[in-house]
């Protein structure tokens, strides 16, 4: 976002969380894909699950699911360039820096620092394979480099 922007946290005593405040503390899994046809598209849900191996083993493909739904109704193609990443967000902190993280330019020295921050506030990175030729591009280690202007993009 240009100009910046605000992450406020706020604690509340114990036992007198509300509805609303339980959702601000929630941990967020995105899932970032880069496909084929050069665009790429990060996709976040909150969840109750306190790890992101307890989130995939719990909700296995849900967000590869919803990706594939969107594209499709997009009319866009639904082929990564190999396998996505999955960034697990255990707070509204760690939330904000893979937000910024997402919004920075690709190789850029902004983008080496949210990933520093990322790492510091506790996110949990892993690969993301959807399909078998996924799988072959992750174990070759094949994946080609992407290019400074690629940016992650949702569908709203």
């Amino acid at each position: 976002m240009a100009g910046g922007s605000a992450v406020h946290s706020a604690s509340a005593p114990p036992g007198t969380e509300t509805e609303a405040f339980k959702v601000l503390t929630m941990s967020v899994v995105t899932l970032l894909s880069d496909f084929v046809d050069g665009t790429s598209m990060a996709l976040s849900e909150d969840t109750d699950q306190a790890s992101l191996n307890d989130y995939m083993t719990s909700a296995a493909g849900q967000l590869w699911a919803g990706t594939q739904q969107r594209r499709l109704r997009q009319k866009l193609t639904r082929q990564r360039r190999g396998p996505g990443t999955l960034l697990f967000a255990p707070n509204a902190e760690a939330h904000a820096a893979v937000t910024a993280f997402l919004q920075s330019e690709t190789g850029s020295s902004q983008e080496a620092a949210w990933r520093e921050r990322m790492e510091q506030q506790g996110v949990e990175i892993a690969p993301h394979v959807g399909e078998a030729h996924e799988r072959e591009v992750l174990l070759r280690g094949d994946q080609r480099p992407l290019t400074r202007q690629a940016k992650a993009r949702g569908f709203g």
